[in-house]
């Protein structure tokens, strides 16, 4: 069964440098403490990532994906293309500029796993995925350009 999980932060930045701290999905292993390893598998003629391997390891999960990027003026989506312990996993990031020089950041997250967990850890998950897909997401961004 498919879960999901939204979260939403202001981070004291504009959209170009968060699509840019995002678009490094490289530094994920530095700042996303689920993130083992990443390699981009390819990109656009621009450089943005468009399929990217990634090993994460989290509540005991340790698993190896592939994950197909989107990228839009201000939003950012993925999907999954491979993986040994997911079925399905969607997210997505929407920016809004609130105009005074602060963005907020808007993370969905739908996944559904192979493999059986109990509902606590489940919840525990999600909310470790929610916090560091923005809270995470803004330390980098003002860690860079703060």
């Amino acid at each position: 069964m498919a879960v999901s999980v939204q979260s939403v932060i202001t981070i004291e930045a504009g959209i170009p440098e968060i699509m840019e701290v995002m678009a490094d999905v490289r530094s994920l292993v530095d700042w996303s403490d689920a993130h083992r390893a990443v390699e981009v598998r390819e990109e656009d003629a621009d450089g943005w990532p468009i399929v990217v391997w990634e090993k994460i390891s989290q509540y005991g999960v340790t698993d190896e994906m592939v994950v197909r990027y989107e990228w839009y003026d201000g939003e950012v989506s993925w999907s999954l293309i491979e993986s040994g312990s997911q079925k399905l996993q969607n997210a997505r990031y929407r920016l809004t500029d609130n105009g005074d020089g602060t963005t907020e950041v808007i993370f969905d997250l739908e996944v559904d796993l192979k493999i059986k967990l109990p509902g606590m850890v489940v919840k525990k998950a999600q909310k470790s995925i929610a916090d560091t897909a923005t809270k995470g997401l803004r330390t980098e961004v003002l860690r860079r350009y703060g």
